[in-house]
C-alpha cells in the first residue's frame, strides 16, 4: 500500500511538472499570458489577460527561469498575486543576466513571497509582500537591490537578505513574526539613500550580521526584541533612530563602529 501511494504521488508530481507552461512576452516569438505554476522565460507586465492575476494559486505562483545571458523584468502592473499558504509567490531558479521584479503590486498568502537562493536577481522594487507563512522576501546573491518594498505580517522575517555588495533602502517591515530585516554577508549597504523602517516585529527590527556592512539611519520602533541588533566586523552603523523596543533599542557586537547617542 505504501509503495502504491508513493507511486501515485510520484505520478502526480510528474504530471504537475509536465503541466507547467512557459509564459512571457517572448515565448518562441509570441506573447503567452502567465498562470499559476508557470515558468516565466522572458519579460512580462501582468495584466487582466494573465490568469494568475484573477485566481488563488494552490501552490507556487510563478517560477522565473531565464536563459543564460538574458535580462528580463517582471512587472506586476498593479496586480496582486494570491496564494493558499503554500509554495512561493515568485521563485527565481535561473535569473540569466539579471531579473528585475517591480511593482506596484503585491505577493500575498504563499509560503514565501519572493525567493531567490541561487542569485540572478538584479532588483526588487515597489512590491508588497504580505501574510506569507514564511519570509516575505528571501534573496541570496551579489550586487542586487531591494528598494521601496513593504513586508507586512509575514510569519517569519519580512526581509531575509544574504550575499555580497547588495543594497536595501526605502523598505518598511511591519508586524512580521520574527525579524523585520535580517541581513548577512559582506559589504552590504542598508540605507544610505532612503532609510529603512522596522516596526512592531516579533523579534528584532534589524538583525544584521557579517562583515563590511554600511548601515545608515535605520528606524526601529516597538519591536518585541531589539530595535537594531548587529554583529558586524569592520562595518559602520550611523544615525540610528530606535525607540520603545522591548529588549533595548540598539545592541552592537563585534568590531563595527557605531555612531550616535543610542549606541552601546
Amino acid at each position: 500500500m505504501r509503495a502504491l501511494a508513493a507511486g501515485l504521488l510520484s505520478l502526480a508530481l510528474a504530471a504537475s511538472a509536465f503541466a507547467a507552461g512557459r509564459c512571457g512576452d517572448d515565448v518562441a516569438g509570441r506573447p503567452v499570458p502567465c498562470d499559476c505554476g508557470d515558468v516565466l522565460v522572458s519579460s512580462r507586465t501582468l495584466g487582466d489577460a494573465d490568469p494568475i492575476t484573477t485566481r488563488t494559486c494552490p501552490a507556487t505562483g510563478l517560477v522565473i527561469d531565464l536563459p543564460a545571458g538574458q535580462q528580463a523584468t517582471l512587472a506586476l502592473g498593479g496586480h496582486n498575486l494570491h496564494g493558499a499558504g503554500r509554495g512561493f509567490g515568485i521563485q527565481v531558479v535561473g535569473g540569466g543576466a539579471g531579473v528585475s521584479i517591480v511593482g506596484p503590486g503585491a505577493v500575498e498568502g504563499f509560503g514565501t513571497g519572493i525567493l531567490a537562493t541561487k542569485g540572478g536577481v538584479a532588483r526588487v522594487a515597489k512590491v508588497t509582500v504580505a501574510q506569507n507563512t514564511g519570509d516575505g522576501i528571501s534573496i541570496v546573491g551579489d550586487g542586487y537591490e531591494v528598494s521601496d518594498c513593504e513586508a507586512l505580517r509575514n510569519r517569519r522575517d519580512g526581509f531575509a537578505l544574504r550575499g555580497r555588495s547588495y543594497r536595501a533602502e526605502g523598505n518598511r517591515a511591519l508586524e512580521n513574526g520574527r525579524n523585520g530585516v535580517s541581513a548577512s554577508g559582506r559589504d552590504a549597504t542598508i540605507g544610505g539613500g532612503t532609510a529603512n523602517e522596522a516596526s512592531g516585529n516579533g523579534h528584532d527590527g534589524f538583525r544584521l550580521r557579517g562583515r563590511g556592512h554600511t548601515v545608515d539611519a535605520p528606524s526601529a520602533t516597538a519591536n518585541h526584541g531589539h530595535g537594531v541588533a548587529t554583529r558586524i566586523t569592520v562595518g559602520q552603523l550611523t544615525r540610528t533612530n530606535a525607540t520603545a523596543n522591548q529588549h533595548g533599542d540598539v545592541r552592537t557586537r563585534g568590531a563595527s563602529r557605531c555612531e550616535g547617542a543610542s549606541c552601546r
